[in-house]
């Protein structure tokens, strides 16, 4: 018998699973999953052999890391933020090369990815996303037995952030309405399976964070060509944001123990873009990092030696890092609205609740 019980132990320790691999999972563990675009991404497009987006290079990363991890910012993201708050260790991407120890969740996220395949092909869009977890959850099954991942999946939150690049790509100033509505109807039909997908693999937590007001960032106030935001893309973002509150509210209706986070992203950054000063910035418009008007080129880092740029000396200062993505400090505040935060800014539930409520 002694010489079972050591035989288990070692296979524990070959298989990087001290706590679960004899299915002993913390009484109170909740795992995290996250699915989205370059707002969340910590770091799964470095491991992309291609053209993809990347920012491995200074000052990505300066502030808290020390070096570019692949995050889009100079420091932690939301959802290393979140991680921290529910007593997690960060939350590794899934390209990460030699990362199997599943049980405390998984980053798929991509820079520049979106709900489409074709958004920006050679990242890893929606659907990918969910193709490898659905490797996750056969390896988890493998690992802990299937009550156990079972479990596992059911406590565990799911976060999304992603619609933003979709809009992007195809925005011009000339689509009507209908025709704005019809792809804002696509993006979120395909968003839709998705979820379901995670639901019926397990899933029963579900926080989502808004499209942001992509038609204000430094990048789009740049290419406006004047000062303002560009209007037509705003809407776009609304629009979206309006028929996903209305599509949450269908699928918990529609599906017993969905339960979600639906997080005002849009106005949270809106207000700290416009109303810097009582948020503690003293920039909301422009980035720290890049060039061109309001920092609004994406050059930040020189693209290798490439191209010249503009680097603010105290990154806390600024709501936007480079063109398109909020500094360290700008995501600690969102992601304590997310956790923590009352309605309408999120709701039904914040994250905070879901990390300390454990569905059967």
């Amino acid at each position: 018998m002694l010489q079972v019980i050591i035989t288990l132990y070692a296979a524990c320790a070959i298989l990087l699973l001290p706590a679960t691999c004899l299915g002993w999972l913390p009484e109170n563990h909740v795992a995290l999953f996250v699915f989205g675009d370059s707002l969340l991404d910590a770091g799964n497009n470095v491991y992309l052999n291609n053209t993809s987006p990347k920012v491995n290079y200074y000052p990505y990363g300066e502030t808290f890391f020390k070096h570019p991890t692949g995050r889009v910012c100079d420091g932690r993201i939301v959802p290393d933020f979140i991680a921290e708050y529910a007593k997690l260790p960060f939350i590794r991407p899934y390209l990460e090369p030699g990362f199997s120890n599943h049980t405390d969740g998984v980053n798929f996220a991509s820079a520049g990815a979106g709900v489409l395949p074709e958004t920006r092909p050679g990242t890893i869009h929606l659907k990918l996303q969910l193709s490898y977890f659905g490797e996750v959850v056969k390896r988890l099954r493998q690992q802990l037995g299937d009550e156990d991942a079972h479990k596992l999946l059911a406590d565990a939150v799911y976060l999304f952030s992603m619609g933003g690049n979709d809009y992007m790509t195809v925005y011009t100033d000339s689509g009507s309405s209908v025709l704005k509505k019809t792809f804002v109807t696509m993006v979120l039909g395909n968003f839709t399976a998705v979820v379901k997908e995670v639901y019926a693999l397990g899933g029963r937590k579900f926080a989502f964070q808004n499209v942001g007001p992509i038609g204000c960032m430094p990048a789009t106030r740049e290419s406006s060509g004047m000062d303002g935001c560009l209007d037509g893309l705003s809407e776009l973002a609304r629009m979206h944001n309006i028929a996903l509150s209305k599509l949450l509210r269908k699928l918990a209706y529609q599906h017993a123990g969905f339960s979600y986070a639906l997080f005002d992203y849009y106005t949270s950054l809106t207000m700290r873009t416009q109303y810097g000063s009582k948020f503690g910035f003293k920039e909301g418009e422009s980035a720290c990092c890049g060039s061109g008007a309001y920092n609004g080129n994406f050059t930040c880092g020189g693209q290798g030696g490439t191209a010249k740029y503009n680097l603010c000396g105290d990154p806390s200062k600024y709501v936007w890092f480079d063109a398109a993505h909020p500094t360290e400090s700008a995501n600690k505040q969102l992601a304590n609205l997310l956790w923590n935060g009352p309605a309408p800014v999120v709701g039904p539930y914040n994250l905070k609740t879901f990390f300390n409520a454990h569905p059967c």
